[in-house]
């Protein structure tokens, strides 16, 4: 299975994120569903592919046993760094290389433009 996300999983991920960060807690299936206008057993089957692709841990029999691992940490560089500044002048090209080759070491897909 891909480690790689869909959008709708992006965003159940997302609000789980937000709802630990702001309350402390993860959310229950209940309202991670009600947030997205399913019901429980759907946001079940979210929080499951999560689990599956490795982003979050799931406590069985625990209410709100939902957390999140670290594999979607990326340490991006430092913006400010004189070797993205050149007389004053930001260079975003080499800032944009740094910054996608931080997101493959972290093991995520970049999507390359033309």
């Amino acid at each position: 299975m891909s480690k790689y996300l869909t959008q709708c999983q992006s965003e159940v991920l997302q609000f789980i994120s937000s709802q630990i960060a702001e309350n402390g807690i993860a959310p229950t299936y209940t309202e991670i569903g009600k947030h997205f206008g399913y019901c429980a057993s759907n946001a079940y089957l979210h929080v499951d592919v999560l689990v599956r692709k490795g982003h979050i841990h799931r406590v069985k029999g625990i209410s709100r046993g939902i957390t999140l691992t670290d594999t979607a940490a990326v340490e991006m560089p430092d913006i400010n760094d004189s070797e993205y500044w050149y007389e004053g002048v930001f260079k975003p090209q080499l800032y944009q290389r740094d910054v996608v080759d931080a997101i493959k070491s972290a093991g995520m897909k970049v999507k390359e433009f033309a």
